[in-house]
């Protein structure tokens, strides 16, 4: 081991990467010891906190996160950090079949801040997929480049290793994917992806199954395939210039469809279709004429779009009595409704006075036959003067 100081060495045992007697932990692949001694990242984590580890200058680089929600059953550490650390969705193909294009070893999912991993890589007719994980190197022995292969990912392994962490030996948990690999059998391809994310409210890595998610159209836009392909894959697609959807493990709703407009992100309901959307759309537009409306005081316009938007959403309540977020949308409208009268009001009020000024104030009426009658006098004074001057 070329970076093995006495320094470096005890703090290995500390953390139960080496034994006592100078060899590594069992419970460590050779490849994940390979990996770790090139520079690579090793993970760790309990209860609590989930730490990396790094041999750089001769010494051990230690970082730890905190870690308040639970592992899942199909997610390594390496995935488990980048979901959690980048706070992010992340996508994860389960069985795939294909040619093999590539065996080689990176950074999980190309972040340089996450361990290097074995990687296996095959391609078919969707394109090409890597899968991820140390366990790689048992499954694809007897295998290479150009074998077409079935592969599975069954489950995770998990692995215990015991740390001294200030003074307290504390158990340290690894988990590392679980692959079976076999000759393609052309009769039984199989193909699974699915969708994980993180969910902040409860602490918990939610997932979903995108391997046939379809949805054909989101208030009146068809999708394309390569939209669903986009949306299974946990990324944005943009509808129009106001409105985006993805796919969200974690959203409250039947289609798992999240929603954001430039101004507005809102969750989506999506339970009929397009119903989020619909609203979406339907409060931007009215953004749009209650700016128009503080310009123009186009009161009686926008009060209407109003008292439409309530009606749907009356509609919708009926629909879905139980869908909280209907009533939290009417609630907010009602107001709005009740803004916009009260200032309709007032404004008519004004109105009303300033006729009555104009057409039946005495005052206003007495001062305005004074200014005609000094109006005709002036010009009687001007003809006068000028009759004068031309008499001289």
């Amino acid at each position: 081991m070329e970076n093995n100081t006495t320094f470096l060495t005890d703090d290995l045992k500390k953390f139960g990467i080496m034994t006592e007697d100078n060899q590594f932990s069992p419970k460590l692949s050779q490849q994940e010891v390979y990996n770790f001694l090139k520079g690579g990242i090793l993970i760790a984590e309990n209860d609590t906190s989930r730490l990396t580890f790094k041999i750089a200058d001769d010494k051990l680089s230690v970082n730890a996160y905190t870690k308040d929600w639970i592992s899942h059953q199909d997610l390594s550490s390496a995935e488990l950090l980048e979901v959690t650390s980048k706070n992010t969705n992340l996508y994860k193909v389960m069985a795939d079949y294909g040619t093999i294009t590539h065996i080689g070893k990176n950074h999980f999912n190309n972040n340089p801040e996450n361990e290097i991993t074995l990687f296996v890589e095959v391609e078919n007719e969707r394109g090409k997929t890597r899968f991820f994980g140390n366990k790689l190197e048992e499954g694809i022995a007897g295998f290479k480049i150009g074998d077409k292969v079935q592969i599975n990912q069954t489950g995770i392994e998990k692995a215990a290793l015991q740390a001294n962490i200030e003074g307290e030996v504390k158990e340290m948990t690894r988990y590392d994917n679980l692959f079976i690999i076999r000759p393609l059998d052309e009769k039984n391809r199989q193909f699974q992806s699915r969708l994980f994310e993180l969910d902040n409210k409860d602490k918990t890595i939610k997932d979903i199954d995108t391997t046939k998610y379809e949805l054909q159209t989101v208030n009146g836009h068809t999708l394309s395939e390569k939209q669903l392909q986009l949306l299974r894959k946990g990324k944005e697609v943009k509808l129009d210039d106001e409105t985006t959807i993805q796919l969200s493990p974690k959203a409250d709703n039947e289609k798992k469809l999240s929603a954001s407009v430039k101004m507005l992100l809102i969750t989506s309901i999506a339970i009929d279709g397009g119903l989020t959307f619909l609203i979406i759309k339907g409060i931007q537009k009215l953004a749009k004429m209650k700016e128009e409306n503080e310009k123009q005081q186009e009161s009686q316009k926008y009060l209407a779009e109003l008292q439409k938007l309530k009606s749907f959403l009356h509609s919708k309540a009926e629909q879905y009595p139980d869908n909280k977020q209907i009533i939290t949308d009417l609630n907010i409208v009602g107001k709005e409704i009740s803004n916009v009268q009260t200032r309709v009001s007032e404004n008519q009020e004004k109105n009303d006075d300033t006729v009555s000024l104009k057409v039946g104030d005495p005052d206003l009426f007495e001062d305005a036959n004074q200014k005609k009658e000094e109006e005709k006098r002036n010009e009687e004074d001007t003809r006068k003067s000028q009759s004068f001057s031309r008499g001289r």
